[in-house]
């Protein structure tokens, strides 16, 4: 279980009958990836568009091509203008913590944005109380309501929040499809703030390694044939190699993808995924967090483990990997339009963009 992004409640309760079983198809390799080293053709350079923030990460556009920041450890959804105008969408903060994880290092907050129907939804993640764990709609009158109810974390982990992570538009479910590292699972979420099981992740095994590893769903899109993509942090001990990109797919519109052939792996030969965005080419892009991600969580100061062990970000063209962006301080958010890649770099307090040829 990773510990800084999982839900640790008391009564952990998996039902067998919920559980796809996903982690066998690890064995499939159909798309094992290795990644390039960085070259100057694959390569694009970044400039900061906005930094002195606490903890941004997920990232989106509004109908006016505002770029909008989820500052986790800044309890904000941010707007920034195309004049570099930076003010919050709201007037109080939402629920945010700045103490969670080892050494009280970790940030909890808003997480992830979805604009739908003309309105701003964002994802407030890890339980921290009542208020957290939960999908607020952003009001008229620059204030914040819930969606989804408060989370009862010592109820089996079945059919709720537990760390909810990341979101996409879902018609297909009547609202939204929520990444959630807490459950290790995909939550479907209608407009009512319903929520149940979409997908659940088994664990899977690694060589000298007793415990089994967590899959931990993370950065969740749409990719250009409509169908849902899935990242994977991974658990402890954050294996390199392991981590995967899913293809999510209800074949049988029975109101899951937890049958036979419903999640398939799309881009393997991956480590500690926090993100991925599909470009307007059909490109996908990947995050991953940190070259040595154990080490990030070993203690002390994020920011400065971080910055000593920076991620990178890759494009997957459908049949290999390049590295674009390297020495990247903490990835985990990614976004892209037609003609640019922005980057929050959470550790760094920063988001960055650089143009897509």
């Amino acid at each position: 279980m990773n510990p800084y992004l999982k839900l640790v409640a008391r009564n952990l309760h998996l039902s067998a009958c919920r559980i796809a079983i996903i982690a066998p198809l690890l064995i499939i390799f159909a798309s094992v990836a290795c990644a390039s080293e960085l070259s100057d053709d694959d390569a694009i350079v970044v400039e900061v568009v906005v930094e002195g923030l606490t903890s941004p990460r997920g990232l989106a556009l509004d109908q006016d091509g505002n770029l909008l920041i989820a500052e986790t450890g800044g309890g904000q959804v941010l707007k920034v203008t195309r004049d570099g105008d930076v003010r919050s969408l709201t007037k109080a903060r939402l629920p945010h913590a700045l103490n969670t994880g080892p050494d009280a290092e970790y940030r909890a907050g808003p997480s992830a944005i979805s604009l739908l129907n003309g309105e701003v939804f964002v994802i407030v993640g890890e339980f921290r109380g009542a208020l957290s764990a939960r999908l607020y709609r952003i009001t008229d009158e620059f204030g914040y309501e819930p969606v989804t109810p408060a989370t009862d974390a010592f109820s089996p982990t079945e059919n709720r929040f537990s760390n909810p992570y990341d979101i996409v538009n879902a018609p297909e479910v009547d609202g939204w499809i929520v990444s959630d590292p807490g459950g290790n699972s995909l939550l479907a979420v209608d407009l009512d703030g319903n929520i149940r099981d979409y997908v659940v992740f088994e664990s899977f095994t690694i060589p000298d390694h007793e415990a089994p590893v967590e899959m931990v769903p993370t950065g969740i899109a749409r990719g250009a044939d409509g169908t849902v993509y899935v990242s994977s942090l991974t658990g402890f001990p954050y294996p390199r190699g392991k981590a995967v990109v899913w293809r999510v797919e209800d074949l049988n519109g029975d109101g899951d993808a937890m049958d036979e052939g419903e999640v398939e792996p799309f881009v393997t030969g991956l480590t500690t995924v926090t993100d991925i965005t599909f470009g307007a080419d059909g490109m996908l892009y990947i995050a991953e967090f940190s070259s040595d991600t154990k080490a990030v969580f070993a203690g002390g100061d994020f920011s400065e483990n971080t910055a000593a062990n920076p991620g990178r970000v890759l494009r997957w063209n459908g049949s290999e990997l390049a590295v674009i962006v390297d020495n990247v301080v903490s990835p985990t958010g990614l976004l892209a339009t037609e003609s640019t890649l922005y980057i929050s770099e959470e550790y760094a307090g920063r988001v960055s963009e650089g143009p897509l040829n």
